[in-house]
């Protein structure tokens, strides 16, 4: 999806714009808005008749891109919302919940408004010194003079496979902050953020898991209440996805909503034995759904749109399970399980126990690489962790435990969990049943005994799952808790304990035998020692790369090191998703 919004300041950039390579979008499905002052553009899908809605009061008009849900708002509130969200901007946005992205537009006032919903989740980027927006980079090109490489982006993304902080691949594009209100005023940007969690923790007992359950239950229904009559959701060996489908199910046989029928998408990846798809369709015929299995295919088209559609702001290789987005004849509205994260399955127990400093625990829990390696694979002197030491800089929490969270609710979903959400509306509608203020209170107040641990010894070895999955499954799905769970090979009504053995079991003695195993034998290796047209896009750009001012020159070396038997597959992900996307708009 692409939207902008060029003021009257402007409009002789318009045509510009227009000429803009965004890909994905076409004549077929995008609408174009245009009044006096302001031109919006934004793609519609016709399966997702509640996913935009444009309010007009006189002079004044509120572009809703997403659904906003919750107590404050229903459908006869647009007037309310409007009204205060002009007069109240920060005030009504911390009242909204939901998958949106507000854009308010005052002609008489010659005044605008951007606010994000409370996790990012329709990502959007801001050109620096201009009134220009868009929910994509390449969009934003036209409105700045002079676009250049933004060499601590570059070293950001080797480290990490994506961005941090507000950075993009363009030093003169920034990314909208997460539970903020942007206004431009006096020639430039400002935002302000009005929501975030409280970040103490709960006491962990049963109470606890049973009041999760509870919010994520009423979190779904209030986005069931956003969906049309029918609805997808991708469908894995996980618990998360088993989760959230059992809530939405319970949801449309309610005969509340107009929401009535689930359907659900799986492949064969995480990895790729045929396991998950195994489960997602016991999970599938338990529930009722239809399901369908898509193929994942080591194409360089995809590769490309993958990339084109994130804005160069997420490696293939964490993107490429959704390529068979693409296969889906007839595109509806998609979701996707629960976030793990915000159950304890990505800051672990030893991210908060055994680091001094929020930096640290940055590095521990978000670098992929070796900080060594992307050193050598640049050739500019740029500091691997400066963004993230600005971003502990930049929170205001005063203690090692808060600012940790206070930085992760910052960036970790709206940079990575979610933005390959984009992908999903470069074909469909999506909705994020997790954006509700209620349920993230509570998530952001786990107690770090629920999060997952990593085994005696290490620091970054986790073990299976965490407390909190299990519980939730056990509460919210208890109609699947007897299916096997792909990571431990366990039903979720086993105790903690023997998942954590069950893991071990898993992984340990599959590598022993040379099996693919959960984090071993991921799809991206595999095509990259194919002898695949893929194969060859990679080599192109990875020696292209080694041409660039920014990299290093003898890059190629990761190649061959790589055929010899190393797995490089996610440094020669990361360094042909930058070099496809740089050659391609800069």
């Amino acid at each position: 999806m692409s939207g902008l919004v060029g003021s009257p300041s402007l409009a002789d950039c318009e045509d510009a714009a227009d000429d803009t390579p965004v890909h994905g979008v076409s004549e077929e499905t995008e609408e174009r808005t245009e009044r006096e002052t302001t031109s919006i553009y934004a793609r519609l899908p016709v399966s997702d008749s509640k996913g935009v809605k444009t309010l007009v009061d006189g002079d004044r008009t509120l572009f809703v891109y997403g659904a906003v849900t919750g107590r404050e708002w229903r459908e006869t509130d647009d007037e309310r919302l409007v009204e205060e969200f002009f007069e109240e901007p920060v005030a009504t946005a911390e009242r909204t919940d939901g998958t949106f992205l507000l854009v308010g537009v005052d002609d008489g006032a010659d005044r605008l408004l951007v606010a994000t919903d409370k996790l990012g989740a329709r990502s959007c980027f801001l050109v620096d010194d201009r009134p220009a927006f868009s929910t994509s980079v390449a969009a934003c090109l036209p409105f700045v003079d002079d676009p250049t490489i933004d060499e601590q982006a570059v070293s950001d993304f080797l480290l990490m496979g994506l961005l941090w902080g507000t950075r993009t691949l363009v030093s003169e594009v920034s990314m909208a902050r997460p539970a903020t209100v942007y206004e431009f005023e006096d020639g430039e940007w400002r935002g302000e953020r009005y929501w975030k969690p409280r970040y103490d923790e709960a006491d962990p007992d049963g109470a606890y898991l049973d009041e999760l359950a509870s919010r994520f239950r009423t979190a779904v229904d209030r986005t069931a209440s956003t969906l049309p009559e029918e609805a997808s959701i991708w469908l894995s060996g996980g618990l998360d996805s088993r989760n959230t489908s059992s809530a939405l199910c319970k949801s449309a046989a309610s005969g509340d909503h107009e929401f009535e029928t689930l359907s659900a998408y799986t492949y064969d990846a995480n990895p790729p034995t045929g396991d998950n798809i195994e489960i997602a369709r016991e999970v599938a015929d338990r529930l009722g759904m239809e399901l369908t299995e898509l193929d994942l295919l080591p194409s360089p088209e995809r590769i490309e749109r993958l990339v084109d559609v994130c804005g160069g702001m997420v490696a293939w290789h964490i993107t490429k399970n959704l390529s068979g987005s693409y296969d889906i004849e007839d595109s509806n509205v998609f979701m996707e399980g629960v976030e793990g994260s915000l159950l304890g399955d990505h800051l672990l127990q030893s991210h908060f126990s055994r680091y001094n400093s929020a930096v640290e625990s940055q590095i521990a829990s978000e670098a992929a690489l070796d900080i060594g390696l992307v050193e050598d694979c640049l050739a500019v002197s740029v500091d691997p962790v400066r963004t993230f030491r600005h971003e502990a800089e930049e929170s205001d929490e005063n203690t090692f435990h808060h600012k940790v969270l206070d930085i992760h609710f910052k960036n970790y979903y709206n940079r990575c969990a979610m933005a390959s959400n984009a992908i999903i509306r470069d074909v469909g509608g999506d909705r994020v049943v997790y954006t509700d203020g209620d349920f993230l209170e509570w998530c952001a107040r786990i107690p770090t005994k629920y999060r997952k641990g990593t085994f005696p010894f290490t620091t970054k070895i986790p073990m299976g799952t965490s407390r909190a999955k299990l519980g939730m499954t056990k509460r919210v799905a208890p109609e699947l808790a007897d299916i096997t769970y792909e990571r431990t090979k366990l039903p979720p009504k086993y105790p903690y304990p023997a998942h954590v053995l069950g893991f071990v079991a898993n992984v340990g003695l599959g590598r022993l035998r040379s099996e693919q195993t959960y984090g071993n034998g991921q799809l991206s290796d595999i095509w990259l020692r194919m002898d695949t047209d893929l194969a060859d896009w990679a080599e192109t750009y990875l020696r292209q790369a080694a041409e660039r001012d920014v990299f290093a020159d003898d890059l190629y070396d990761l190649w061959t090191r790589h055929q010899r038997g190393e797995n490089l597959s996610p440094v020669i992900a990361h360094i042909t998703s930058l070099e496809y996307w740089l050659d391609t708009y800069l």
